[in-house]
């Protein structure tokens, strides 16, 4: 088991910040600088709660309202674009909203590893080293119960880590054509983790390409070591 056997599924980057009560008299003009600006980007939708951009050919969506902006990706086989997207155009919106903190600033990874059967994957949660479970406590659900998932939180300061662990297996639907395997196997190990900076953090001066490229990186030296 290597890193390069992993298939990044989906990519997550949230931003909260306090409620902009101007977002519904700038909505608009947000709208009219992001197609103007990125014509790549699709309008989607816009409604009082949220407004939806998509850039169909690299699977990525982004949403905005009164309190965060989320971009979406599916499917990556490089994190570029997702960057670059979060890098210019979250100024666009934090301007005209006129977000000078950030409140939370998440970014979430799930990776999925393929397996010959769910049997396998159960058995590397059950050898997994990060949450140790006594036998003899498992025990106590019956003789048979062992780890088939599990979601662990940490803390440092004002970081947070969450890591969910679990099995999955592909249902199969009539009518779907075409699945990626390499995304979707017919087996599979989920690991899922999300950072998060739970503080006040002045928005211009973060930088999110950064943000995102450093916890890709703790991933790719540590997401094997965390599965096992």
């Amino acid at each position: 088991m290597v890193f390069l056997d992993f298939a990044l599924n989906r990519v997550i980057l949230e931003l909260r910040y306090e409620e902009a009560f101007i977002y519904w008299d700038t909505c608009g003009s947000i709208n009219l600088a992001i197609k103007a600006q990125f014509p790549s980007w699709k309008w989607d939708k816009t409604t009082t709660e949220l407004s939806v951009f998509k850039e169909i050919s690299k699977r990525l969506e982004l949403t905005f309202n009164i309190t965060n902006i989320k971009f979406v990706q599916d499917q990556i086989e490089s994190l570029n674009q997702f960057k670059i997207a979060s890098k210019e155009i979250t100024p666009i919106i934090i301007s005209r909203l006129n977000i000078a903190k950030f409140t939370r600033i998440g970014n979430r990874y799930i990776f999925v590893y393929p397996l010959k059967d769910i049997e396998q994957g159960a058995e590397l949660i059950k050898k997994n080293k990060l949450i140790q479970i006594s036998e003899e406590k498992l025990k106590i659900f019956g003789d048979d119960s062992h780890k088939s998932s599990y979601v662990i939180y940490l803390k440092n300061g004002d970081k947070q880590f969450r890591i969910e662990l679990t099995t999955i297996e592909r249902v199969e639907e009539a009518g779907i054509e075409n699945i990626n395997e390499k995304y979707f196997p017919k087996y599979g190990l989920r690991f899922d983790m999300d950072f998060s900076i739970n503080a006040k953090i002045q928005a211009n001066d973060f930088s999110l390409e950064d943000y995102i490229q450093s916890n890709y990186k703790f991933l790719e030296n540590n997401l094997t070591q965390l599965v096992r």
